[in-house]
């Protein structure tokens, strides 16, 4: 009987921030943010009629980043650039909102399954991290990014 392979079964992804001139990340886990329509009623009868509101977006979630050549402090500089509690403020949204692409990959590494185009985004959460002598995942637990709007292609 023939084995069937299921590209989707080894979630192979990359996840690129735009503008960096640097490698995508390699992060263990990822979570898509889930895209919310509002609900707009309205009706000049004995009935609501419903139609599509405001679209609202989820936050992007990172989970284990694998710390490579300072990518680790790439994340906090980003967040200082929101907010540095130093200088009591950060950059114009023009200046640290970033494109983050996701890319499911197929099993094979290289075919593209799925893209994400996420614009406006910028590091609302970054989890501590962890130490541990017995332990070699010494990484950031999780980073959350905020979406202004998602494509997926």
């Amino acid at each position: 009987m023939a084995k069937i392979e299921n590209p989707r079964k080894v979630n192979l992804f990359t996840i690129e921030i735009i503008p960096i001139p640097i490698n995508p990340f390699l992060f263990q886990k990822v979570t898509i943010p889930e895209r919310d329509i509002q609900v707009a009623t309205h009706g000049d009868i004995n009935h609501d009629i419903k139609t599509g509101g405001r679209a609202n977006y989820g936050n992007i979630m990172l989970e284990k980043l694998m710390v490579t050549d300072g990518a680790d402090n790439y994340f906090s500089d980003w967040a200082a650039s929101v907010n540095d509690p130093d200088i009591g403020g950060g950059l114009t949204p023009f200046d640290y909102k970033r494109i983050v692409t996701i890319t499911e990959l197929a099993e094979d590494g290289t075919s593209i399954l799925n893209t994400w185009v996420c614009t406006g985004c910028w590091p609302q959460k970054i989890n501590g991290q962890e130490l541990d002598r017995m332990s070699a995942e010494n990484s950031i637990e999780s980073i959350e990014l905020c979406v202004d709007k998602i494509v997926k292609l």
